[in-house]
């Protein structure tokens, strides 16, 4: 399914650095040290990290650290990003179905649903929000390729069906708010808050509002 692309986010710390040419074998430590470091942020913070025990547990040396992202910020602002791009690769893997609108967003719900919930992304957001002060890049970088992207997606999504014929009560942009706010954010921000995800039940009821929300009940003008 096409997509509209997210917009471009605000440059990072690390993006500022001068670019720096790096060996297939540096790609692979670089490689190392993001992946390394993001286990270490989602498990302590930030602050409950050093350079030192990052080299410690992925090898290399702190040079390294400094060559590839410039020093710790530049290497937590890189973590963000990478997560960020993690999570949407797998929205934008998903195939809904293009024959039955409501089936669709079902899918989309599950499936966002599915991801945003693993305990993994539950640590990232609660890093995000726990940094977002002290590193407002990486909050503008968690909104861009996060809430808004998925916005993008759904939007693009009853776009196409529109076209195809299926009636909107709103247009897919606001259509595609609604379905965020009421399925999306809804359950994630519960979750964050209670530590208890919703059951099935509810996240299936949830899912029926936001569908009957957004199409029209035929014969009805849209």
């Amino acid at each position: 399914m096409k997509t509209t692309p997210p917009p471009t986010p605000k440059r990072s710390a690390a993006a500022d650095k001068p670019a720096v040419r790096i060996t297939r074998r540096g790609e692979a430590k670089r490689a190392a040290i993001l992946e390394t470091a993001a286990e270490l942020f989602l498990a302590h913070g930030y602050d409950g990290v050093s350079v030192d025990e990052i080299v410690k547990a992925c090898g290399g040396s702190k040079t390294n650290v400094y060559s590839y992202f410039g020093g710790k910020d530049g290497l937590f602002v890189a973590v963000v990003e990478a997560l960020c791009d993690r999570f949407l690769e797998k929205a934008e893997e998903l195939e809904p179905s293009h024959s039955n609108t409501a089936q669709g967003l079902r899918t989309l719900a599950r499936s966002f649903l599915d991801s945003l919930l693993e305990d993994s992304h539950l640590a990232f957001m609660r890093l995000i929000i726990a940094e977002a002060r002290r590193f407002p890049e990486i909050g503008q970088v968690w909104y861009t390729r996060g809430p808004l992207a998925t916005c993008q997606y759904v939007a693009a999504y009853l776009t196409e069906q529109q076209a195809a014929g299926t009636k909107l009560n709103a247009t897919p942009e606001v259509a595609a708010q609604h379905f965020h706010s009421m399925v999306i954010a809804g359950v994630l921000h519960q979750t964050l808050a209670t530590g208890q995800r919703p059951g099935t039940a509810q996240i299936d009821s949830l899912v029926k509002s936001a569908i009957d929300l957004i199409l029209a009940k035929p014969g009805a003008n849209a």
